[in-house]
């Protein structure tokens, strides 16, 4: 499975942690630059799929507040 799959298949609360990992690690400065560099693509790619999952479950919100709206 790529990486690309694997990250598509998170839940936000799996995406959030390792996106926290992420972070804690490039606040370190012990991180050589190419691993910097791999772990920013990484926490970008993580970010998006955080950011993918909240617009969808403000979608459903707005759907539900619509429904009962009626």
């Amino acid at each position: 499975m790529s990486n690309k799959s694997k990250d598509t298949e998170l839940s936000f609360e799996q995406a959030l942690d390792g996106l926290t990992a992420l972070v804690d690690k490039l606040e370190s400065g012990e991180l050589p630059l190419e691993e910097s560099v791999a772990a920013f693509e990484q926490g970008v790619k993580l970010s998006r799929r955080c950011e993918s999952l909240l617009d969808q479950a403000e979608q459903r919100l707005q759907i539900l507040d619509s429904d009962t709206d009626q």
